[in-house]
């Protein structure tokens, strides 16, 4: 699949070798592995992790605090003069894991997102005359409305690096430049660095 002369995207076999493959398979792929994470209880994880059957929606605690099962509140830790935070002093951290997921999580989520980026891509190349110029075509403005909050929130939480952005950069500087796209989601100014 590719998006403009410049791109080419392969996909990995099982033996993890690059294989080129037509768009209609490629999208077909991504499909398949993007649904298959979601429904890996493992890469996202579904039960409660402070055992409850309830759906708990509230803060995240450190995975080593503990809770009071009555209130489902952390217990108060006694002070501490160590010059380290308790994340630093539980072992390793990543996102999720307060919540029962993976260290792969953001990884996984990263790499989705990355591939789902491809096939905007590739639309906006290959299925539109003299791409980018016809932006405000009300015929297209769902697809140019629905890449743009995907590219922000991309940004914003640090899903999509410049380098993957690149084959679309113009149309992406375009919308910056006139607002559709907000500078700080393009800057990653949440961005989650690791």
């Amino acid at each position: 699949m590719s998006a403009g002369r410049h791109y080419t995207y392969t996909w990995l076999n099982n033996d993890r070798t690059p294989i080129r493959v037509p768009a209609c398979q490629y999208i077909a792929l991504v499909q398949r592995w993007i649904v298959g994470k979601i429904h890996d209880p493992v890469a996202f994880p579904t039960h409660d992790p402070f055992g409850s059957s309830a759906p708990s929606f509230g803060a995240e605690y450190a995975s080593t605090v503990k809770i009071d099962p009555e209130t489902r509140l952390p217990i108060p830790m006694p002070p501490t003069t160590l010059n380290r935070t308790l994340s630093d002093l539980s072992g390793r951290d990543w996102v999720g894991k307060s919540m029962g997921f993976p260290e792969a999580f953001l990884s996984d989520v990263r790499t989705a997102w990355r591939q789902m980026f491809r096939i905007y891509a590739h639309l906006y190349h290959s299925h539109f005359i003299e791409p980018f110029w016809h932006i405000n075509n009300p015929n297209t403005s769902d697809l140019n409305s629905s890449f743009c909050f995907f590219v922000s929130v991309g940004k914003l939480f640090g899903l999509l690096s410049d380098r993957d952005l690149e084959p679309m950069h113009e149309l992406i500087d375009i919308w910056i430049a006139n607002g559709s796209i907000p500078v700080d989601c393009a800057r990653g100014a949440s961005a989650i660095v690791q």
